[in-house]
């Protein structure tokens, strides 16, 4: 009698272990802004059901990359999106190196305008005004 009540209580501590992973990874979900999907106590949550919730799988792809990629859902959405935001990076530095160069080249025209103004020459030619 004592083998069978050993293999309910290990039976019991199992499906405990299982339910409390399952409740963390249903916390995560929720807190992701999904829904989790109904199973029943003591069981893990189903990978395949969630591969086919489109919505799920979009969530926690935008919000809890480490989760999708723990339950097998990752798209890449997460790795696009930090390449994307590197080239947006890239090209705003260029644009502000290339602003500064201008920036620059047109404060050295006004100033050499600016003393051919002042010394009364032509800034074309270099001769004085008569």
């Amino acid at each position: 009698m004592s083998d069978i009540n050993s293999a309910i209580d290990a039976a019991y501590q199992e499906a405990d272990l299982v339910e409390a992973t399952a409740r963390q990874i249903e916390a995560r979900i929720i807190a992701a802004g999904g829904r989790p999907l109904l199973r029943q106590y003591g069981k893990s949550v189903d990978t395949a059901a969630i591969k086919q919730n489109l919505t799920l799988v979009s969530q926690l792809n935008r919000r809890d990359p480490k989760l999708a990629t723990y339950l097998g859902v990752q798209s890449g959405y997460q790795q696009e999106l930090e390449q994307q935001q590197a080239a947006r990076k890239a090209a705003s530095d260029a644009m502000q190196a290339t602003t500064a160069a201008l920036k620059e080249r047109n404060d050295a025209n006004a100033n050499n305008r600016y003393r051919h103004a002042i010394a009364g020459t032509n800034p074309l030619t270099g001769g004085r005004y008569l």
